[in-house]
Order: C-alpha cells, then structure tokens, then sequence
C-alpha cells in the first residue's frame, strides 16, 4: 500500500522525537479533539517533553543549533531521563535517534522511521506510545529498533 505522506524532517524535534509517531501529534492530524499538537518544529514551540528545563539549544538565546547534539550540553540530564524513559516504556532511544542523524544524515533517519513505523496494512504512521495506527485503528508490533 502506498504511504499516505512521506515523513518530513521538519517533524523531527531537536531531541530526536519523531513527531510523526507521537500519539498527540497523530492525534491532531487524524482530527481528534484529543490533542492540539501539531509537532514541536511546525508548532514553533520548545520541545514537548523538555519543556522550559533547556538552557541550551532549545533555549531562545541559542538559534543557530537543529539538534541536541549541536549543544555543548549534550547529553544533558534533561535527555538523559527523556532516553532512559522512552527506552523503559517504548523501545526506542532518543540519544541514538541524534546519534543515527549526526552520523548517516537526516534522509537515512527518515527512511528507517518510514520502514518501522509505516502501517502495513493501510500506508499510515504507528503511534510509538501504543503501537496504534490512527489511519486504520490497527494494533501492530514495530519492526526491530533502528535496523
């Protein structure tokens, strides 16, 4: 089946989420009042899960960083505890995200997320948080982390 949209760089937050599998960005996108959330980047807010505790590249006297890895703070202990939570409950790390970005580039990253959370069945995003696509309602198991 054909993806309904191909994944956007811009959907990429500067700590390495992937705002494409998030369950409140896949909320608002697929209409449910839910969720406003339309990704950190295209919301031009700070990072979600970061929130105001950044002094580095999501702080406003830092403009030029795209990414954590960019700050000479990383890996901070904001990222820190973000990774370790995301490793715990989904399976997925933030820190090799950045890691997978600085190393093969931003079109690599894209590719991969595309090949693990694409929907089989209806060409739609997997929800990291509950292995949920919103397009079809399908439940599903991820392909294996960052192969």
């Amino acid at each position: 089946m054909k993806p309904e949209k191909p994944l956007s760089a811009e959907l990429i937050a500067p700590c390495g989420m992937n705002c494409a599998i998030c369950s409140r960005y896949l909320s608002f996108l697929n209409g449910l009042k839910r969720s406003q959330c339309s990704g950190c980047r295209p919301g031009h807010v700070n990072c979600t899960y970061l929130f105001a505790k950044c002094s580095g590249v999501n702080h406003q006297s830092v403009k030029e960083a795209v990414f954590c890895f960019e700050c000479d703070q990383y890996p901070c202990a904001q990222i820190k505890r973000m990774d370790k939570r995301y490793q715990k409950s989904y399976g997925m790390s933030v820190v090799e995200n950045l890691e997978w970005i600085k190393e093969k580039g931003m079109e690599s990253f894209l590719e991969n997320q595309d090949r693990k959370y694409r929907c089989p069945g209806c060409g739609g995003m997997i929800s990291i948080h509950n292995r949920k696509c919103f397009s079809c309602d399908t439940v599903t198991r991820l392909a294996d982390p960052l192969s």
